[in-house]
């Protein structure tokens, strides 16, 4: 605690506020009881049950579509096309899904149309791919081109997401709400990942993954349903709300800089992220219930730096949390460099899943303070667009590098982009005081 307290720079005040992110001062809730703070309305039940089903649909997606991929005969660079359409598909769609999020009356049924819609629906298909396209090459990009339509749809309804839920969770227990779910997803998908894994080794060949992708898919129907219960509090016509403006954000100097840093650590994080499953299958050997205990460890490291964020959210500036967390992401490629059998995974593993289950928690939590109210679906809409941007573009440079100088070139090129990115968050910026106030 004491070490949180002193992490600052040895600067002026004057100097201090130019580079401080103003995510507001800590809060600290009154210690009510936890029923009270998570499951106080049936907003924050339903939404609660949602992220976890989601979660579990969504843990099989991400673990295993790359190796399902691979079973099917891809190549790194078709490993790679993955990775970029979900970059693409953002790339197209957050900046209409904004759009979308200011001026519908319902932001319930946006979502329910995208991601609990499309989104569901895709990975039904992604288990039939196999039947439907016969010839192992075109299946491969059958499951490129459902990959795309997933995350459109889901970037698409985002920024309505991200709206309807500062609407229904009250902003004095959000920091903690927050952390919770993503605690409770997380936990639901340490389960989910080896339980998968063992199901695709007991099952046998292609049948293996199409069978976890169906369950994955009744999960995500589960999640669907949840969300529809979830009650959307009336929403005044489009004329009498008031309006976001790109401008003004653009004009956040301090929101400009997280941006730029945000996309250089994602980039850089992509150049080498989508390849890791394939070096860990080919180059060092691991089997699919392998690939599911690691996902275990990665889940597990989340839950445990998880349970550790939660005594600390609401009693420090997310800021500074934000900037602590970012200097760990280097390490991850790093030690990646010095593995040499399945086992060795088992750290940067361990390191990749503490630091990414907190940056995301944190992250969140300081887009959802700094965001002026009135303008959220854009912020929400921009950040996520930087994100899927830097998703699209850092496979595709990835993808050349692996092919000239092979994988560990690519992971120490990472290691590097991410230290550089962390360091971005230090740099100062001019903010006036009064320019928050005017943006709302």
């Amino acid at each position: 605690m004491r070490v949180l307290r002193r992490l600052r720079l040895p600067i002026g005040t004057n100097l201090r506020r130019r580079w401080r992110i103003p995510g507001g001062p800590p809060t600290d809730h009154p210690r009510t009881s936890y029923q009270t703070r998570v499951f106080g309305t049936p907003a924050q039940r339903w939404f609660f049950a949602d992220g976890l089903t989601a979660n579990a649909s969504d843990t099989v997606v991400v673990q295993f579509l790359s190796i399902y991929a691979i079973a099917l005969g891809a190549t790194n660079t078709e490993v790679g096309l993955i990775a970029i359409a979900n970059g693409l598909a953002g790339a197209l769609a957050l900046y209409p899904g904004a759009r979308i999020a200011e001026r519908v009356r319902s932001r319930k049924r946006v979502v329910l149309l995208g991601a609990a819609g499309i989104g569901r629906l895709t990975v039904l298909a992604m288990a039939l791919t196999p039947l439907l396209l016969r010839e192992p090459r075109h299946a491969v990009y059958g499951l490129v081109a459902l990959t795309f339509l997933r995350w459109l749809g889901g970037s698409l309804s985002h920024p309505a997401w991200v709206s309807l839920l500062a609407d229904i969770i009250p902003i004095d227990i959000r920091r903690f709400y927050v952390s919770q779910r993503m605690l409770g997803m997380t936990i639901v998908g340490a389960f989910a990942a080896p339980a998968a894994g063992f199901s695709i080794r007991a099952i046998g060949g292609i049948e293996g993954f199409q069978w976890v992708f169906a369950a994955a898919f009744a999960l995500g129907i589960a999640s669907t349903f949840c969300y529809s219960r979830i009650p959307e509090p009336p929403r005044p016509s489009e004329a009498d709300r008031p309006r976001g403006s790109m401008r003004e954000m653009l004009a956040d100097g301090a929101f400009v800089r997280y941006l730029t840093a945000t996309f250089m650590l994602h980039t850089t994080t992509m150049i080498v992220g989508p390849f890791f499953a394939a070096y860990l299958v080919r180059d060092l050997g691991a089997t699919t219930a392998e690939v599911g205990l690691l996902g275990t460890v990665d889940l597990v490291a989340a839950v445990t730096a998880q349970l550790g964020l939660g005594f600390v959210v609401a009693r420090y500036p997310t800021e500074r949390l934000v900037r602590i967390v970012m200097f760990t992401s280097p390490l991850i490629p790093f030690v990646w460099l010095f593995a040499q059998n399945p086992w060795h995974a088992v750290f940067p593993h361990i390191i990749g899943g503490a630091s990414w289950a907190v940056y995301n928690v944190v992250s969140f939590n300081l887009l959802m303070e700094y965001a002026p109210p009135r303008n959220i679906p854009r912020y929400a809409a921009t950040h996520q667009m930087t994100v899927l941007v830097a998703s699209f573009l850092g496979p595709t440079i990835g993808t050349a590098i692996v092919a000239v100088w092979g994988i560990r070139a690519a992971m120490a090129i990472s290691s590097l982009g991410r230290l550089i990115a962390a360091g971005m968050m230090f740099l100062p910026v001019r903010r006036p005081a009064s320019e928050r106030d005017r943006a709302r």
